[in-house]
């Protein structure tokens, strides 16, 4: 990790530390907490319900599930891991199960 001149990591890498923060922090005050200073720094948390259309500007499928009904079809099933936005630039896509035709 490199330093700015008053020895403060830059911002990049502070982000991407209260990332992992957040992604290892139980749920409750400690994750939230993490949340809120990443908000300040325009960092918001992206999830996507059970149902929504999968979306490749912000998800990413790691897993696919059958389904017969054609309405499910590219939906998603759950989220695996939340994704992250900063300032509406997605710089890590969220992780889910996808539901496609069988």
């Amino acid at each position: 990790m490199t330093t700015d001149d008053a020895g403060t990591p830059p911002i990049a890498d502070r982000i991407d530390d209260l990332i992992t923060a957040a992604d290892v922090a139980a749920e409750g005050d400690e994750c939230a907490g993490i949340i809120d200073r990443l908000a300040r720094l325009g960092v918001e948390r992206v999830t996507a319900p059970a149902g929504t259309p999968f979306d490749p500007t912000l998800h990413r499928a790691i897993a696919t599930l059958p389904t017969t009904c054609e309405t499910d079809v590219n939906t998603i099933e759950a989220t695996v891991r939340a994704g992250w936005r900063h300032r509406g630039h997605m710089i890590r896509y969220v992780e889910v199960k996808v539901r496609v035709h069988r």
